[in-house]
Order: C-alpha cells, then structure tokens, then sequence
C-alpha cells in the first residue's frame, strides 16, 4: 500500500478553507485591529474597551474556525463529496490541521504583534505588560487548538460546544491566576518588561501543549479507518 501522501490534494483543501473563511476572518481581524486602537489611545476607559474586543474577536475567529471548517463537514454532510475526490484520512486530516492553524496564525501574529508594538510604545510602565499579554494570547493559541483538537477527532458539535465552554471558562480563571503571580504582578507594577524564569516557564509550557494538542489530533483522527 502507498502510504505517501497528495501534498497537491491537501494544499487545494486548504485553499478551499482559506477561500471560503477569507471574508468572515478579514471581518474578525477588523474587529481586533479596532480593539488595539483603543488600547493605543492610552486611556483606562479605551484600554479596558480595546482588550475586551482584542480577546472577544480572537475567540471569535477561533470558535468561527473549528466550527465551520471542521464540524460543518460533518453535519451539513460534505464529506462524502471529500471522500469522491482522491483523498486519505491522513490527508484530509493533514489539510485541515493547516488550513485552521495557517488562517488563524495569521491574524493571531498580526494582532499580537501590533499589541506587543503598542505596549512597548506607551513607555516603561506599559512595557511592563508586555510578558502578561504575551502569556495570555498565547494561552489563546492553545486554547483554539485544544478546541481545533476536539473537533478533529470527534467532528461532533456536541463535544466541540462543551471543549470551547471549558476552554472559555479556563481563561477567565488563567487570566486571575497568571495576574496574581507575585513575580508577574510585581513586573506589572514595574517599569519595563521583566522575563523572570516564572514568566519563561508558562509561556514554554504554553507552547508544548500546543504542539502536543496537535499530535494529538493527527493520532486521534488516524484511529479512523476513513473519513465517513
């Protein structure tokens, strides 16, 4: 048996998703770059304003993603069409790894940069910021594709619905717990970024769930012998 894989195959389905997601996710990205001008007007009212719609527009496109690419093809019955073409398990599974971490990388780095820029911009004391925000829109990362996971390998909305409650919930509690570290509070309270061992740690931490989040998304989705 050929067990290589149509690497043209998965990048016209990734192609596919991009098409398809181009305009809601530009829509998002929109929102999101809205959101850092608040923050850049650098009063309390527009900073508070500014990062709520940064991390509901993050959240959004995330949600938006796992539930459109992945578990629609499921329940509004595409896959069969999918399965006509000449495509594996492993392939599709490969393309929509891609396809969802590529389109949603994109903004993901966009915004983080641009809020990485602002902070850094606003002086000392907002540079302070900038190892908090980086550990929690990287906890942001990791939370979009534990629920990208979950929708890989169990194409059900059902289970997909209750990993983003969970992963929502989480964050709230991430953002109180990470923000009352004594060394990360006390840089917040400094003058200019401090990357402590505490700091370096999570954001390291974050990263490896991330990449094992994926892995296991490719062994869980591999279990299926085909993609019906």
């Amino acid at each position: 048996m050929n067990h290589s894989m149509s690497y043209p195959m998965i990048k016209h389905l990734v192609l596919k998703d991009w098409y398809f997601q181009r305009w809601p996710i530009g829509a998002y990205t929109a929102g999101g770059l809205l959101g850092l001008g608040f923050v850049a007007l650098g009063t309390n009212w527009s900073f508070y304003a500014g990062t709520v719609l940064l991390i509901t527009f993050m959240i959004t496109i995330g949600i938006h993603l796992a539930m459109v690419t992945v578990v629609q093809e499921r329940t509004e019955q595409t896959l069969p069409f999918i399965m006509s073409l000449p495509v594996s398990p492993r392939e599709y599974t490969t393309a929509k790894v891609l396809a969802n971490l590529l389109i949603f990388m994109i903004p993901w780095l966009a915004l983080t940069a641009g809020a990485m820029l602002i902070l850094s911009s606003e002086g000392a004391r907002s540079g302070a910021m900038i190892p908090f925000a980086l550990i929690v829109l990287t906890e942001m990362l990791a939370g979009y594709i534990l629920v990208l996971t979950v929708a890989i390998i169990t194409e059900s909305q059902g289970w997909t619905l209750w990993a983003m409650g969970i992963t929502n919930l989480f964050f709230q509690g991430f953002l109180y717990w990470v923000s009352h570290i004594p060394s990360i509070a006390r840089g917040m309270k400094g003058h200019g970024a401090v990357w402590d061992r505490t700091a370096i740690t999570l954001l390291a931490a974050e990263i490896l769930i991330s990449v094992a989040l994926l892995g296991l998304a490719f062994l869980g989705r591999a279990r299926k012998r085909d993609l019906l």
